[in-house]
């Protein structure tokens, strides 16, 4: 299947999760509410941190000028 295609369909399928959530969370009962509230916030924590990964990359690490210096100082 075409790669498009995929992500597409996994970005749909975290929409209807996260609709389903929103509504359980402001309409559901008991355990179910706070489930959805739970997973609601796990969901912007890892939507958050995802954005910030775009906006700013960690640096890499630089492991290979560090064994340079060692072996030639």
């Amino acid at each position: 299947m075409n790669p498009r295609l995929l992500k597409l369909g996994s970005v749909l399928l975290t929409c209807a999760g996260v609709a389903w959530c929103g509504y359980q969370a402001v309409y559901g009962d008991g355990a179910l509410r706070i489930f959805s509230v739970f997973m609601l916030v796990i969901a912007a924590v890892t939507g958050a941190g995802a954005v910030l990964d775009r906006v700013r990359p960690r640096p890499r690490r630089r492991r290979a000028r560090e064994r340079d210096m060692e072996a030639g100082g």
